[in-house]
């Protein structure tokens, strides 16, 4: 199969010139080791994987004797052997910054703590979300939402969608799932990432006294994708202690499968705080929440909610490219009805964005977004994707983005 380039192939080629070690984490299945082994910038290093029995026996008792070959290397599912870590330290300090390495590994808490405590100061931290759309169909990085976010005015423009986008949104960015040839095998890959996934990365960082409950939660978390949740309602519908929810709740954040959107307060403003939960992929949710094919999706009437995963979702893809990651909120103001579904904020810059699942966006549909513009003029610009085929200015400063072009 035909590797597809991915977007952050030239931000990590970046970062290696100015760090001596990049930290690569992500879910699993999301492509972290095939961007290693493909990308054509790493062609010469040296790939190791501690998924291979006889590499992590010689990284646990001869590790300074693995790296005997003064080369740039990849060091695949380091999280199998933390203590190999101290080695590259002193590898990277004895070279005086001048060895490179590559350290990856499924986003699980025994990657995330053990290189910042033992590498501080040495290194860069990048994350590999699944294909954002665009990607996939090997266009830039830089789209229509890059260009708004950097100021620039967008005319009016035709583009025509050769693409279903429920389908879309129902298979996600998975690689594996979105690269399937048809549904059926799509169902059965993810079936079994969600199934590996409670074994192999859960089960390996905390003991799961009830799998059943703790898949539960994962299922009703998928069923209120975007919804304020409350910690008691999560309690009583997966039947699990608040302490354990609470808990499941962390693991499932560490591990980059699920995203905690906190609410957007400017000032004394009054607005909702509490958290909003979506997953890392739209597939993965609509699977975890019982949806079965396109017609599920709409049977439910959850597509708007499902497109406002996959959208954030590209969010995501994009932030884990910018040199200063920005921030993603929500807004919900109390004394209103109506909300912003994403506030993405970085220094001295931020754009709304509004979700709709309708075909047309009238001036009237823009009420919510120039309300917030109106009281957050640290907010430049505001988007509505919709899912129609014209980029258009609908009103000042906010622009109608099909869901395919952002």
């Amino acid at each position: 199969m035909k590797y597809i380039p991915r977007w952050l192939e030239v931000r990590l080629e970046g970062a290696l010139q100015a760090n001596p070690v990049i930290v690569l984490t992500g879910p699993r299945q999301v492509g972290k080791s095939t961007l290693l082994e493909y990308a054509n910038f790493l062609k010469e290093w040296r790939y190791l994987t501690l998924d291979d029995p006889d590499t992590l026996e010689q990284a646990k008792e001869d590790p300074k004797g693995l790296f005997l070959e003064n080369k740039p290397t990849i060091i695949d599912e380091v999280q199998r052997c933390p203590e190999l870590l101290l080695t590259v330290k002193y590898l990277v300090d004895k070279s005086r910054r001048s060895r490179k390495f590559i350290l990856s590994g499924s986003g699980n808490i025994s990657l995330r703590q053990a290189p910042r405590e033992t590498l501080a100061g040495r290194a860069r931290y990048l994350h590999l979300t699944g294909f954002a759309f665009r990607e996939f169909l090997g266009l830039s990085a830089q789209g229509i939402f890059d260009q708004i976010w950097e100021g620039a005015d967008i005319e009016a423009s035709n583009v025509k969608a050769s693409f279903n986008m429920d389908h879309t949104v129902w298979r996600g960015g998975l690689p594996g799932i979105i690269l399937s040839s048809n549904d059926k095998i799509a169902l059965e890959r993810l079936s079994g990432y969600v199934d590996t996934y409670i074994r192999r990365d859960i089960q390996d960082l905390v003991k799961v006294r009830h799998p059943q409950n703790f898949r539960r939660l994962m299922e009703v978390l998928a069923k209120s994708a975007g919804w304020e949740s409350v910690q008691e309602e999560l309690s009583k519908a997966c039947g699990e202690t608040r302490t354990n929810v609470s808990r499941y709740i962390s693991l499932l954040k560490d591990t980059n499968l699920l995203y905690d959107l906190k609410g957007y307060v400017y000032k004394n403003e009054r607005a909702y705080r509490q958290s909003k939960y979506f997953w890392f992929d739209s597939g993965t949710a609509c699977f975890l929440a019982g949806i079965r094919s396109t017609k599920d999706l709409n049977r439910q009437r959850a597509r708007g909610r499902y497109l406002e995963n996959f959208i954030l979702q590209q969010i995501l893809a994009w932030t884990s490219l910018q040199i200063e990651e920005p921030e993603i909120f929500y807004w919900k103001p109390k004394n209103a009805d109506g909300e912003v579904d994403f506030v993405v904020t970085s220094v001295g810059k931020g754009v709304g964005i509004e979700v709709k699942s309708s075909k047309e966006i009238k001036f009237k549909d823009t009420r919510h977004m120039r309300s917030f513009l109106k009281v957050h003029p640290e907010i430049e610009k505001g988007i509505i994707v919709y899912a129609g085929e014209k980029v258009y200015p609908v009103a000042s400063n906010v622009y109608a983005v099909p869901w395919f072009v952002f």
